[in-house]
């Protein structure tokens, strides 16, 4: 299937095309305000030790079109699982397998490292994305046992700061 594209891991010289392939994913998502990740920021974080993500990319006609960036979670129920922070390839790059090369790297790497499952988000109206993920990757949306779903809780900068400082005032 594969169409003349090359799925690599990332490496240095990819920052630049990474932060853009960002930048397009939060267009697409209508959040381009909320992106604040610098180049420099992915050089210090995916690039030096410790490294907080692992990313591969993918190059068609040697320029990168799309990403898959992920790092390693812990399950306390099942072991080392892997978190697909984002999965992107550019609009005109589409249908011609790269996403789904970008996927058998990211999942190849997860049964490399013996990985007892890997997850991500999907935005709830991006049905094209979720057709894929249940239709081609045997992908579940999270409802264990009892019909309980699991849902995604996030903490800000401020919201971590005014934790923290509550905390401090109650004891």
């Amino acid at each position: 299937m594969n169409m003349g594209f090359v799925i690599r891991q990332a490496e240095e010289k990819d920052v630049s095309a990474i932060v853009g392939l960002i930048r397009l994913l939060a267009i697409y998502e209508n959040a381009e305000d909320q992106v604040k990740i610098t180049e420099e920021m992915l050089l210090k974080d995916g690039f030096t030790e410790p490294k907080r993500f692992h990313c591969f990319v993918a190059e068609d006609d040697n320029v990168v079109v799309g990403y898959a960036l992920y790092f390693y979670i812990y399950s306390t129920w099942e072991g080392v699982s892997l978190y697909l922070e984002d999965l992107f390839v550019k609009k005109e790059n589409r249908g011609k397998g790269i996403g789904l090369g970008l996927v058998n790297a990211v999942i190849s790497n997860a049964r490399e490292m013996k990985c007892a499952r890997v997850q991500w988000q999907v935005i709830d109206w991006n049905e094209s994305a979720i057709e894929f993920y249940v239709k081609r990757l045997f992908a579940r949306e999270r409802i264990e046992d009892k019909d309980a779903k699991w849902l995604n809780m996030i903490m800000d900068v401020s919201a971590q700061e005014k934790f923290i400082k509550s905390y401090k005032t109650e004891q």
